[in-house]
């Protein structure tokens, strides 16, 4: 078994059976992470792949060995973030009516039966801007501001964004007998 610091140092010297080995170690919890930001599982894959990339090559940009993860994910969500620049027509955050309710498909569940995976695909039925403001202020905690600052829209945008999911997702819930399952949102 290597150690951590180990493994470390032979990703930074370019070591292939150290990277697969670090690839192995976090590739699902950066998945996961990943799944956040994106409407599908291929995308989720994509941002996955150029984040791993972009971590092995500068790897050597990190001191320490304690700090490995936190920075991964960071790496993870800039990689989502500049990915939905790429995608989305940033004068476009906010839905259209029409659009949102084409996106509220019917997502029946039993309380008893409510699973990581299902407030995951209530997250991800959200509107592009708002689930990303979501993952980042909620689940992340990044400030407004940074938020604003990462998504290139201003403070007061990402606070209405923020707003505006939680207000779907109240909507969603209740549509389904669930909102006392929104404080986990809010």
């Amino acid at each position: 078994m290597v150690r951590p610091y180990d493994l470390f140092e032979l990703c930074r010297k370019g070591d292939a059976k150290a990277q697969r080995i670090l690839y192995d170690l976090f590739k699902a919890r950066l998945m996961g992470l990943c799944r956040r930001y994106t409407r599908n599982r291929d995308e989720a894959q994509d941002i996955l792949q150029e984040s791993f990339i972009k971590i092995f090559r500068n790897i050597n940009q990190l001191e320490s060995s304690e700090k490995l993860e936190s920075w991964m994910k960071a790496i993870v969500v800039r990689t989502a973030i500049n990915q939905y620049h790429k995608t989305k027509n940033q004068s476009l955050l906010f839905s259209s009516v029409n659009e949102i309710q084409e996106n509220e498909s019917v997502y029946r569940v039993d309380l008893d039966q409510v699973t990581d995976v299902d407030l995951i695909a209530l997250v991800n039925s959200l509107p592009d801007g708002c689930r990303m403001v979501f993952n980042l202020f909620a689940i992340e905690g990044y400030s407004h501001a940074e938020i604003g600052e990462m998504l290139s829209i201003s403070e007061g945008t990402s606070r209405s964004q923020y707003h505006h999911a939680k207000s779907l997702l109240k909507k969603k819930l209740n549509c389904q007998n669930l909102e006392h399952y929104y404080e986990k949102f809010a």
